[in-house]
């Protein structure tokens, strides 16, 4: 009896603990939140080490949930990292099918930009994937354009590992465009090479917009509960004007 009693008062405590720290989301560590430098979202030298990360870090504070941001050198190493369970959480994925045979994706947080660059003195121009058939196009490994981009006939894609790479491959002349990330491509070019941006000219037309996301191994036991904290953190900061306002505070470093 007294074993039943004192079981009583534990969940009772339990309760009570729960509704101070206003979290109904237990875990046991802090969550690993695994991501790879993305300037200007995701970056160590960044204020708040970037938007991306200021954004859902904010959001799993709000749930009551600690974490730790581990930043690896590159996003292979992330993604085998979270599906082999060495982190919890893939800061800032964006959605594909291939991804999502292994992944749990939350609503998206933030919506990227991807644009085609040129040369200003190239004639082209961007209305539908036609109008750059034949032409060869700087990308970046690893990054997920799209199923209707990479699947395009006669669209060639010259890879690179890296924003920076894709957008001297386009300065010199062995690529038509370059494709990326609106304000990636921004900072990039600001931070490196100011004096190319005049040289550069940004289609005004994006190939597409894509949310972006966290995500957890679809062999997480704690990945739903983790993705439900996360969203419903997310929709209060959208509905109290809060991840606006990150958004328009982290701007202001790179416009």
């Amino acid at each position: 009896m007294n074993n039943q009693k004192n079981l009583s008062a534990l969940a009772s405590l339990l309760v009570l603990l729960l509704s101070l720290t206003g979290s109904p989301y237990v875990l046991a560590e802090p969550l690993k939140l695994a991501t790879a430098s993305w300037p200007p979202y995701i970056g160590r030298d960044l204020p708040n080490q970037g938007m991306a990360v200021d954004i859902v870090t904010k959001a799993f504070e709000d749930a009551g949930i600690e974490t730790n941001v581990v930043m690896l050198p590159t996003w292979a190493q992330v993604r085998e990292g979270v599906e082999a369970g060495v982190y919890d959480v893939i800061l800032g994925y964006w959605y594909s099918d291939e991804r999502a045979r292994f992944h749990l994706y939350s609503d998206p947080f933030i919506v990227n930009r991807l644009n085609f660059i040129k040369r200003k003195n190239s004639p082209t121009t961007f209305q539908s994937l036609d109008d750059i058939e034949g032409l060869m196009v700087a990308t970046v490994h690893d990054y997920a354009y799209g199923n209707e981009f990479e699947s395009h006939p006669g669209i060639y894609q010259i890879k690179n590992n890296h924003v920076i790479q894709a957008l001297l491959t386009l300065l010199e002349g062995r690529a038509d465009l370059a494709l990326g990330d609106f304000w990636v491509m921004r900072h990039e070019l600001k931070s490196y090479m100011p004096s190319k941006l005049k040289e550069l000219e940004v289609l005004p037309k994006p190939l597409t917009e894509k949310g972006l996301h966290i995500t957890v191994s679809l062999y997480n036991k704690d990945g739903p509960s983790i993705i439900t904290a996360f969203n419903e953190k997310i929709a209060l900061m959208k509905q109290k004007g809060e991840l606006a306002q990150i958004v328009k505070t982290h701007q202001q470093y790179y416009e």
